[in-house]
């Protein structure tokens, strides 16, 4: 039998055993041997399943007695020393009777498990258990894991497991349990040995750095001193290093490291510097003017070429050219050697066309490798950024149920398709792209959405937008700390081809009432797009009864239709007239305001009135969500 099968069979008989446990009134003693008993139990019976399967593959005959360690051994296992003796008496009884029944169980159950098993136990366990053993370390508590874990009840409350089925929630806490152990095992080690090592690298790096520090200090001072080469002249002491940098009160390992370190680099950079102020005072005026001034003419050339660039100017022209007198006011060269200020020049001009050149074209080339990025996307879900990591496309798993191909195209702006809005107050806030999803099936989850997030630092008047049929729409926009997102229903971006960018709307502004309401997104984005508006006192009132009149203009500005004006626009608009307006709109006979009170339900968490009564009135932000979900 497989590994991973025989682990699955024992995890579900464990936790079944134990849930039939817990139910069971365990023999008089205090509470800790109650405790004791249960904990051992547990444990007696994985054990004992895993004897059982043992003895299975061994072809072994039964016999459970023959497989059950000793108390001796179990006690040094689950380190019970530590614990009192009412805990261990109850926890050797437990392990006893656990034993016995899980080590029958697994004997004469050979093919029982389940089938499947989910990755959220592992990596929750591992990280839990990780976590719990740095902390005990640091404590200064012992090694025990079986102490530290999560009760049964605990882990069911914790991670949601009341509703979910047997047989997972079963799989779920034994898989938690052994990786828990795992992890804080780990992480106790670490916490013990992680911060030596760390102490000695650190060490390390600080001494070599002050050490280099100090020593090329030295060497450049003993030679323009006239002072012959000798590295350990004016080194300081042992002692003088840990006074000056404060060793004696750092860790022992840190010290030690700090000091060798030190040393090393000392002579390293004294003899480096040494010898460079030697070379660098023998060369040729003009030779060192020469160079310097070709290293600074190519930095400032490379700084234009990105100035023009950014600007979408021409590869470099003659506003470059410095005369002379530019160059020597610039670079303070007044005082400097003639033949120094001439090297200089020279090799700035030389320097300044090299630097411009290259970086212009080394930025139209990065510019081209990232334009474009295609990934494929797998069922389970992906992140894909652009070229630039400035924008981020998340799909959730389960959105789509084959591979797909998801391409995010950096759009330039003189793009003759795309045009930036004209209304005025619009300002550009990020790239442009083009995001494309090709799907085979053409088949998408409609409950599932994807969330595009760009890099964004801008004011809270800030939006993404959708550029549809020459128009860029307002999405709904969550400002975080560095970014700015938005939610794509699954239906959008199926088998599309789709343009989005940030925009700062100088003149939005959300009307007050909005905050903390269910559909205070939908409504922002359709005020932002004057499908809707506010009330002349800047408010939505997204709780009002929805009136025929602003009925009829949403469901016109949105469907493009021409539903004649009501007679008695100030009439108040029921569940069931509704459902009369968007069948006029939508030509769908079969339209049903329980569908949208289901979604809302569903996506929002918020019941409709409908519910009640379909002769009840709509309210103002149900008919902007309706509006909103289906045509979004």
């Amino acid at each position: 039998m497989k590994e991973k099968a025989r682990y699955i069979a024992i995890a579900a008989a464990v936790l079944l055993a134990l849930m039939l446990f817990s139910g069971m009134t365990v023999c008089a003693g205090s509470e800790d041997t109650d405790e004791g008993y249960k904990d051992g139990y547990g444990a007696g019976w994985s054990d004992g399943m895993e004897a059982a399967w043992e003895d299975l593959d061994e072809d072994r005959r039964k016999n459970y007695s023959k497989a059950i360690p000793s108390n001796s051994e179990i006690k040094e296992y689950y380190e019970l020393d530590e614990e009192n003796n009412d805990y261990e008496d109850g926890f050797l009884e437990g392990y006893r009777d656990g034993f016995r029944e899980g080590y029958n169980f697994g004997y004469e159950n050979p093919e029982s498990g389940v089938a499947s098993q989910v990755n959220y136990d592992q990596e929750l366990g591992y990280s839990m258990g990780e976590i719990r053993g740095r902390l005990d370390y640091w404590e200064g508590l012992e090694n025990s894991w079986n102490l530290r874990v999560p009760k049964t009840i605990e882990i069911i409350q914790l991670f949601g497991l009341k509703m979910e089925s047997e047989a997972y929630k079963n799989d779920f806490i034994t898989e938690f349990r052994v990786n828990y152990k795992k992890g804080y095992e780990y992480g106790y080690r670490m916490a013990k040995f992680e911060p030596m090592k760390t102490a000695m690298e650190q060490g390390a790096k600080d001494g070599e750095l002050f050490g280099g520090i100090m020593g090329a200090g030295r060497g450049r001072l003993d030679y323009y001193s006239g002072s012959v080469s000798q590295w350990d002249r004016k080194l300081p002491s042992d002692s003088s290093i840990k006074a000056i940098f404060l060793l004696p009160k750092d860790s022992e390992g840190y010290g030690n490291a700090f000091l060798a370190a030190f040393k090393s680099a000392y002579r390293t950079k004294y003899e480096e510097a040494y010898r460079k102020a030697n070379i660098e005072k023998n060369l040729l005026l003009f030779e060192r003017g020469y160079e310097q001034g070709r290293e600074i003419g190519v930095i400032k050339g490379a700084s234009l070429a990105r100035i023009d660039r950014t600007m979408n100017f021409t590869n470099y022209d003659t506003r470059k050219n410095y005369i002379d007198q530019d160059i020597i006011k610039e670079y303070m060269l007044f005082n400097e050697d003639e033949k120094y200020r001439e090297g200089f020049i020279s090799g700035f001009r030389a320097g300044l066309k090299e630097g411009y050149i290259t970086e212009y074209q080394d930025s139209n080339y990065e510019y081209g490798k990232s334009k474009v990025v295609t990934e494929t996307v797998p069922i389970s879900g992906a992140e894909v950024y652009s070229g630039d990591s400035l924008l981020k496309l998340t799909i959730e798993k389960g959105t789509f149920f084959n591979i797909v191909a998801v391409s995010i195209d950096k759009t330039v702006t003189s793009n003759a398709n795309i045009k930036l809005p004209s209304r005025d107050g619009m300002i550009k806030a990020s790239e442009l792209y083009t995001i494309s999803v090709a799907n085979s099936s053409s088949s998408v989850n409609p409950d599932k959405s994807a969330e595009l997030s760009f890099e964004y630092y801008g004011p809270a008047n800030g939006g993404i937008y959708k550029y549809s049929n020459g128009t860029w729409i307002y999405l709904p926009s969550r400002i975080n700390e560095n970014s700015i997102s938005t939610k794509l229903s699954s239906r959008s971006i199926n088998n599309s081809i789709c343009t989005y960018g940030v925009f700062i709307d100088e003149n939005a502004r959300d009307p007050y009432d909005l905050r903390g309401n269910w559909a205070k997104d939908e409504i922002a984005a359709y005020i932002r797009r004057g499908i809707a508006e506010a009330y002349p006192d800047g408010s939505f009132r997204p709780d009002f009864p929805l009136t025929m009149g602003q009925a009829v203009a949403w469901i016109n500005n949105v469907y493009k239709t021409k539903l004649p004006a009501p007679e008695s626009p100030d009439n108040t608009v029921t569940y069931n007239e509704m459902e009369m307006l968007m069948k006029q709109a939508t030509g769908d006979e079969n339209f049903k305001w329980s569908y949208i009170a289901g979604k809302m339900a569903l996506n929002k968490d918020k019941r409709s009135g409908s519910f009640s009564s379909m002769s009840v009135t709509v309210t103002r932000a149900e008919a902007i969500y309706m509006l909103y979900y289906l045509n979004e």
